[in-house]
């Protein structure tokens, strides 16, 4: 967490509060507990893509004083385009309340579930903030390696130390 200037197609990772943030935290034992991805310039203002609970959409990135950055990925232009772009198309779909609940299994212990019936919470119904973010990277060929489905914001906290 440095005074970094993000460059498109970033992610972010942030430590937030509030009864949900700490929810999210002791379920994946993690520190983190939200991640987004930088837009740049969005009407005049330095922007992010997130999804949350009404949905996935632009914010402002100064809402989040204190963002872990992917800084030392290696991307190529086209790449972060391709990041952004994919993005910008999940704006206006719904959050993922499905995918949390199979998180919160698999945090209680719970990893036997098929992968279909992983698959179909995923896939049903919208995003949550990681998975965005997993998406958009496989998407453009850019993977973090992880499973869009089952990643969370503590598994891209993750990489940013072996980075």
């Amino acid at each position: 967490m440095t005074n970094y200037q993000p460059r498109i197609g970033d992610y972010g990772v942030v430590r937030s509060t509030g009864f949900f943030a700490k929810l999210i935290r002791i379920g994946t034992t993690s520190r983190w507990n939200h991640a987004f991805i930088y837009i740049g310039d969005y009407m005049g203002v330095d922007s992010v893509v997130e999804a949350n609970p009404k949905g996935v959409e632009i914010s402002p990135v100064s809402k989040y004083s204190k963002v872990a950055w992917n800084m030392h990925e290696k991307l190529t232009r086209e790449e972060r385009e391709a990041i952004i772009f994919h993005a910008r198309c999940a704006i206006g779909k719904p959050y993922n309340y499905g995918i949390i609940f199979v998180l919160a299994l698999r945090a209680l212990g719970v990893k036997i579930l098929p992968k279909k019936v992983i698959h179909f919470f995923a896939k049903s119904n919208g995003y949550i903030c990681s998975e965005l973010v997993a998406e958009c990277y496989e998407k453009s060929h850019a993977s973090v390696g992880i499973e869009p489905d089952l990643c969370n914001p503590g598994d891209l906290a993750e990489r940013l130390i072996w980075q």
